[in-house]
């Protein structure tokens, strides 16, 4: 069984077709997800497809056992999704709440869970197989992701919104504090209080439980070119975390952008980015660091539609800037040739396929 399961991953990753005789332990050792009381037509999605469900759709089965993306959408309204770590054979049940058009917060208990399991055989139908031509691509944005850090990051709320879950600042205020401030106007507050920008709009934040828990990165200070060192800043986070923690947060952060539609994800992704290219004293100390980085960005790269990063990324030079600091830091730095070798070709590579210029200035 050891053998057959290691073959069958090594399929999934490579992207081949599965073996029919592994087929059965595809469906032995898959997960389940069961979405009860989901609107027909609506989308749900997980990893890096999508489908608009039908009349007789209650979820998928023969998940891969591993770190997932599962998001909905009703009516053209914001995804809304979370990352799960299913273990093998884990049947998860998720109810849609019609009244507040949202995942349901409430846990599902386990005498309910049992009976979707001892109920699937007959469910079989109803349930769409997990979509393991697109598993090598998600696979390839998320394979430093664990559980670990899936519990570290996500929400205390647990699922990922595209439309943030604001309140206004007076808001907060009141529901913090019974005394000095209320929206309320009465002969007691005969004004209402109200907080607002320089440009007169709302302060808002987002309600406490929502906020996705990215490691806080400060604004960094002086040049963006080859001036800049950051290293203090960096090394200051990979006391507190590894380097795999901190390049599982920046898949994590990418694909919180790219499929769940969030922007605070792009901006994470974009701070982690500009904060290791811009640290050359950490090249010969992390050198791992600056070599898996390199891949990582390749994959999430390649998987995107080229116009992806001209339109959303690159309209402020930002990838093109950073990432020509970092090839020419790696280029004058004392690591050793394989390093050096790897950032040549990731150039070469962006500058084939994207068509993008890298000058250091």
């Amino acid at each position: 069984l050891f053998w057959m399961d290691a073959k069958l991953l090594a399929c999934l990753r490579s992207g081949t077709d599965i073996p029919a005789p592994l087929v059965p332990v595809v469906y032995e050792h898959g997960a389940f997800i069961i979405l009860r009381d989901f609107p027909v037509g609506s989308e749900f999605g997980i990893d890096y497809k999508s489908w608009k469900t039908g009349d007789k759709f209650m979820g998928l089965k023969m998940i891969p056992p591993g770190v997932h993306f599962v998001y909905v959408s009703v009516k053209g309204m914001p995804r809304i999704g979370f990352f799960h770590h299913f273990e093998s054979k884990e049947v998860l049940v998720k109810k849609w709440n019609k009244t507040t058009e949202d995942l349901d917060e409430a846990t599902v208990s386990n005498e309910e869970i049992e009976r979707y399991r001892s109920n699937l055989k007959n469910m079989d139908g109803m349930l769409g197989p997990y979509p393991y031509d697109e598993y090598r691509k998600w696979y390839s944005l998320t394979d430093f992701i664990t559980k670990r850090d899936v519990d570290r990051l996500n929400p205390e709320k647990g699922r990922i919104s595209a439309q943030a879950e604001l309140e206004s600042l007076e808001t907060k205020m009141q529901r913090e504090s019974d005394v000095g401030c209320s929206n309320k106007v009465d002969r007691e507050n005969p004004r209402r209080m109200r907080f607002a920008d320089e440009e007169g709009l709302p302060v808002m934040e987002v309600i406490p439980g929502f906020e996705i828990q990215f490691t806080p990165i400060p604004q960094l200070p002086g040049d963006r070119g080859r001036k800049a060192d950051h290293t203090p800043y960096l090394q200051r986070i990979l006391s507190s975390c590894s380097v795999n923690q901190l390049l599982a947060e920046l898949q994590y952060a990418f694909v919180c952008f790219l499929i769940g539609q969030v922007y605070e994800g792009l901006e994470q992704w974009k701070k982690m980015i500009h904060l290791v290219c811009l640290s050359p004293a950490s090249i010969d100390k992390q050198r791992e660091l600056f070599a898996v980085l390199m891949r990582v960005l390749f994959f999430q790269v390649k998987e995107c539609p080229k116009d992806f990063f001209i339109d959303i990324l690159s309209k402020d030079n930002f990838l093109t800037t950073t990432l020509s600091v970092m090839f020419a830091n790696i280029a004058d730095s004392k690591a050793d040739d394989e390093l050096k070798k790897k950032s040549a070709n990731f150039k070469l590579l962006l500058e084939r396929n994207f068509k993008w210029s890298f000058e250091c200035k």
